[in-house]
């Protein structure tokens, strides 16, 4: 059984397909008929999605090609990162659901089975193996009992704590996105935009019907002066910009989107696996999204996943180790990259977010989730 039917539930049960495995069973909470965070793949994505031999299918969903993009960081001069010459071609701005919907019926026509509106509720392990799960839909509960689990709930980790895992907290951002009408699309609409300020930073990204997704990225202390959850304060601080109200000028509020608020922690957990289960891609690790490694991470964790549980079937003893120390050393490297990062930015040395961001606490074991603990 696979909890989450996202993106690294999704490429788990099609790396699992391709492995040979069958009987797989995707427990999907949701329905595929909300509107998704858009985001942008980079070239490299490419590989994954030749590996799970999707990516001529990929290519028919016809998604918006991306070109690179440009950023303010560090200072007011604005960089460049362009695609042109990538061996592997441009980037993509998905359009996130059809992305998700895609996903999940081609695991489905690989021979996994699908049930959405079906939440997770409670996990034991039984004494001839395996776990019995129980399961709650609209017709009420249901219990199922599965040789093996991936949990791939995202970081809310749902099996993994069930099983006594803890995260180990590392930060914890606030996500404050408003999608924009945009009918005159700018010339630069497929690069993706980043500027650093005083609260946080800025991202947008092109969608699909000419429209930008843009957000603000900081932390609850910033966010309790700032108040960027409301509409008004946040648009009146996306004009402070000194860039992006530059970029986006034409733009405005769609009114079928109302303003989006999500978490964004950054942890590990302190075991990914057990005898019977293991993690995946956000529910056992979670990145600062200043990485832009959401999609490509979700399934590269997913296909490495599935490599783990074949090989631990097929009797490989330390399987399942060899896979928490690789989550763990990667999860190593990010933390270097993303401090490296934000010891970029040095405008604002008063401020609380670059501040926590330069001084970053060390890993500490949080018994709750991370977004429910204040930052350091």
């Amino acid at each position: 059984m696979i909890l989450g039917g996202g993106i690294a539930g999704c490429a788990t049960a099609l790396a699992l397909c391709q492995r040979g495995i069958g009987d797989i069973l995707i427990v999907e909470a949701g329905a595929y008929d909300t509107f998704q965070i858009g985001e942008c793949i980079p070239p490299e994505t490419r590989l994954l999605l030749e590996d799970l031999q999707i990516w001529q299918d990929f290519l028919n969903e016809k998604h918006e090609p991306c070109l690179g993009s440009r950023s303010a960081w560090g200072s007011d001069i604005i960089g460049y990162n362009d695609f042109l010459l990538n061996p592997h071609g441009t980037g993509w701005h998905l359009d996130r659901r059809k992305f998700g919907v895609f996903l999940a019926q081609t695991a489905v026509q690989r021979g996994a089975e699908l049930r959405s509106g079906t939440r997770f509720v409670a996990a034991k392990s039984m004494a001839e193996g395996g776990l019995e799960l129980e399961l709650k839909t609209g017709q009420g509960s249901q219990r199922i009992h599965a040789e093996f689990v991936a949990d791939a709930t995202g970081p809310r980790s749902c099996l993994a704590k069930t099983m006594g895992a803890r995260p180990l907290l590392h930060d914890r951002l606030i996500w404050i996105g408003v999608v924009l009408d945009c009918p005159a699309a700018p010339e630069f609409s497929q690069l993706t935009m980043l500027e650093a300020a005083e609260a946080g930073w800025w991202y947008a990204a092109r969608l699909p019907g000419e429209r930008m997704l843009v957000a603000a990225i900081t932390d609850a202390e910033t966010n309790g002066l700032a108040m960027l959850h409301q509409p008004e304060r946040w648009l009146s601080c996306l004009e402070k910009t000194v860039h992006m109200a530059v970029w986006l000028s034409g733009c405005s509020r769609s009114k079928s989107h109302p303003i989006a608020i999500r978490a964004a922690p950054s942890f590990l957990l302190d075991r990914v696996h057990g005898s019977n289960w293991l993690a995946v891609g956000d529910a056992a690790c979670a990145y600062d999204p200043i990485t832009s490694q959401g999609i490509y991470k979700a399934l590269h964790d997913g296909m490495q996943s599935a490599a783990a549980i074949a090989d631990h079937s097929a009797g490989v003893v330390d399987a399942f180790g060899e896979y928490q120390a690789s989550i763990v050393a990667r999860f190593t490297d990010y933390l270097a990259n993303r401090n490296y990062l934000y010891d970029l930015e040095q405008r604002w040395p008063s401020s609380p977010f670059w501040r926590n961001r330069r001084f970053p606490p060390a890993i500490t074991s949080s018994p709750s989730p991370p977004w429910r603990r204040s930052p350091a």
